[in-house]
């Protein structure tokens, strides 16, 4: 075994071990979580059912305006746990934004139970995904690790966090690659691995001893839970697989359209709530609008699985419509406020809802009845892909959410049609545009300027023997220049970097100081400001 690959294996096996501890913490902060959600959440809704008695309607706006103002202390006191916890998780990952993940983790967790007894259409899965990312922070910093190595902790953290929210492995690990970095690296896979594996393997564990206490197992609390197990798949002959593919192509149309008018409505809502300073103000609207919906119509209000199962077993189609209509606009509210919670299982009820209507309109064109549950799956991750803009974790999605393959190439086909004609729209990826606005609202130190940094790789340099393209470098800086035993060389991403390189790296809008006490941990480095 050469030197090169015997380097390469070593430094794997400390994002692996690391991996490993961080998805066990996750697995069972996740599942304590989650069993807190569910029994806020379940709560609220048996609230709201009974909204039509008075002083039930009277106790639930005066229990919004609470929430409203408590949320607005915890994120006056944290501002970063605004929103859905994973832009936030992203940015720390690529090392855009630099937080206190204490702080940061009890705020999250507190804004998000607030957001669920009050009934507001958001989800524990972001919030989940902020909480992995936040203990593979904490994790780095107490075991004093570099900046590089903590980031590959905060991905395997944020993995971690959405495959045991979901009980989802796979997506957690898709969602690593295409949404958090947007590229593959062995290191990415050894720490999102390692985590997802110990992640979902904990939450299990601790799901199987909840399910043993009647309440809990009546929430839905049980070992190998599914978000959506009404949605049992049929499986096609080949003509019905045929047709199923050209309902798939309608349906990726639709939800082509449905996506980008849901982001699009996130980011003027976003900018119009912008324009309000005052904590409170800012999210009055989301809170109240949320109660009045769920007086109006219970079916509105929390996470959305529960509005969905309802709804699919067997409702009036204008009322299914009318679902739709307050889940979207309060959804799209309570983002656009920086209202504390997630939006996946939020995205997942409203192209649900849009799947029951859409087949009741493929059935009135002759669909058999029996695949309502495949086209509202194909709905679900069109809706998903188009407006997250990630086709492979929608795809990986529908497998796990419903435990079949027999929706597979359907799904492929919506979800290829919903990601193409989104991206003509120019409408950008929810996640991307929110971690933008994170980025635009966090000031640039006033000593920021660009740098030019020149050093050397040594033998113990963390970089040593790695490809250029698979080292989490600091935020906004570029190898540009390589010299290797006198002889000048034009680096890729394909380059290793060998002990004795001198390289040069450039950056952009950077703290000098800063910046150079990150990169003296990839080489030994002499700042040229």
């Amino acid at each position: 075994m050469t030197r090169l690959r015997q380097k390469f294996i070593r430094s794997l096996l400390h994002p692996l071990l690391y991996g490993c501890i961080t998805g066990a913490i996750c697995g069972a902060a996740v599942a304590l979580f989650t069993v807190c959600a569910k029994i806020v959440l379940g709560f609220t809704f048996g609230l709201y059912e009974n909204g039509s008695v008075a002083l039930t309607a009277v106790c639930l706006v005066t229990l919004a305006l609470l929430c409203c103002m408590l949320t607005a202390v915890v994120q006056t006191l944290c501002p970063s746990a605004k929103g859905s916890g994973i832009p936030m998780a992203e940015g720390c990952a690529r090392g855009v934004l630099r937080i206190k993940w204490l702080r940061t983790l009890a705020a999250l967790i507190a804004g998000s139970l607030l957001a669920f007894l009050s009934g507001l259409p958001l989800g524990s899965e972001g919030p989940s995904v902020g909480m992995g990312s936040m203990i593979g922070e904490g994790l780095g910093k107490a075991a004093k690790k570099p900046v590089e190595f903590r980031r590959y902790l905060i991905t395997g953290g944020a993995s971690a966090g959405l495959a045991a929210a979901f009980n989802a492995p796979l997506t957690g690990i898709c969602f690593a690659f295409e949404e958090t970095h947007r590229r593959f690296s062995p290191y990415i896979l050894a720490s999102s691995l390692s985590a997802v594996i110990l992640a979902v393997t904990v939450s299990q564990g601790m799901f199987y001893g909840f399910a043993h206490i009647p309440y809990l197992n009546s929430l839905g609390i049980a070992s190998g839970f599914c978000v959506l197990p009404f949605l049992k798949p049929t499986t096609p002959d080949g003509t019905e697989l045929f047709t199923l593919c050209a309902v798939a192509l309608g349906a990726g149309l639709c939800c082509a359209a449905l996506g980008t008018a849901f982001n699009r409505l996130i980011a003027i809502f976003g900018k119009l709530f912008d324009k309000i300073h005052n904590s409170v103000l800012r999210l009055l609207p989301a809170f109240l609008l949320t109660a009045v919906c769920g007086l109006l119509l219970h079916l509105s209000v929390g996470s959305g699985e529960a509005s969905l199962e309802h709804s699919y077993n067997g409702i009036a189609m204008w009322l299914v419509f009318a679902v739709l209509a307050l889940r979207f606009i309060t959804t799209t509210l309570a983002s656009g406020s920086g209202a504390t919670g997630g939006l996946f299982l939020p995205m997942i009820a409203i192209g649900g809802l849009f799947g029951i209507l859409f087949t009741e309109l493929m059935e009135k064109c002759g669909l058999d009845p029996a695949f309502m549950p495949n086209v509202t799956m194909l709905c679900v991750c069109a809706f998903f892909a188009a407006s997250v803009r990630a086709p492979i974790t929608a795809i990986a999605l529908s497998v796990e959410l419903t435990g079949s393959f027999t929706n597979l190439l359907p799904c492929v086909i919506a979800v290829t049609i919903a990601t193409v004609i989104t991206d003509f729209t120019k409408t950008a990826p929810l996640y991307e545009h929110m971690l933008e606005k994170l980025q635009r609202q966090t000031p640039i130190p006033p000593s920021a300027k660009n740098i030019v940094t020149v050093g050397r790789v040594f033998d113990d340099s963390p970089i040593a023997f790695k490809r250029v393209r698979n080292i989490l470098w600091p935020y906004n800086s570029l190898v540009t220049e390589l010299l290797r035993n006198g002889e000048e060389l034009v680096p890729d991403g394909e380059t290793v970097l060998m002990p004795g390189d001198i390289i040069t790296i450039h950056a952009e809008r950077v703290d000098p100081e800063l910046f150079y006490s990150q990169i003296c941990e990839y080489i030994s480095a002499k700042p040229n400001v």
